[in-house]
């Protein structure tokens, strides 16, 4: 069983949170901080959170799959083809709202407890 005490060990980089909500980004951030993650970095748009990904050095990301009027779709592409480990956080059951197929990307129901992310997290391959 993973603990959801431990800090995550292989994160490398800082932390991108996409999310909407600020106060579901704040407790976002203060979980991924007390899974070891030095640095967050929040965006509340596909065209913020873009920016983040080609300006910072970002090793990790939880993406909300709603965002307003848009998914996180292109997000979740533009990680995908650089390489950078991501997984979704939502309060919709499934991934159907997205066009592309990110069965394999693991996923936590809104809300999410520290443990939940961990162990989604720890699925990418950090332990």
């Amino acid at each position: 069983m993973v603990s959801g005490d431990a800090p995550l060990a292989g994160v490398e980089g800082d932390a991108l949170i996409v999310e909407d909500n600020v106060l579901i980004a704040m407790d976002a951030e203060i979980v991924l901080q007390e899974l070891g993650v030095k640095q967050c970095h929040i965006a509340v748009s596909v065209s913020e959170a873009l920016t983040i990904i080609a300006a910072l050095p970002i090793g990790f990301a939880l993406l909300d799959i709603c965002l307003r009027d848009e998914t996180c779709e292109e997000i979740a592409a533009t990680l995908e083809s650089r390489g950078i480990p991501f997984i979704f956080a939502s309060g919709y059951e499934d991934l159907s709202l997205l066009s592309r197929n990110f069965d394999a990307v693991p996923s936590v129901a809104k809300p999410y407890t520290m443990r939940e992310v961990r162990t989604a997290i720890a699925k990418l391959g950090f332990v």
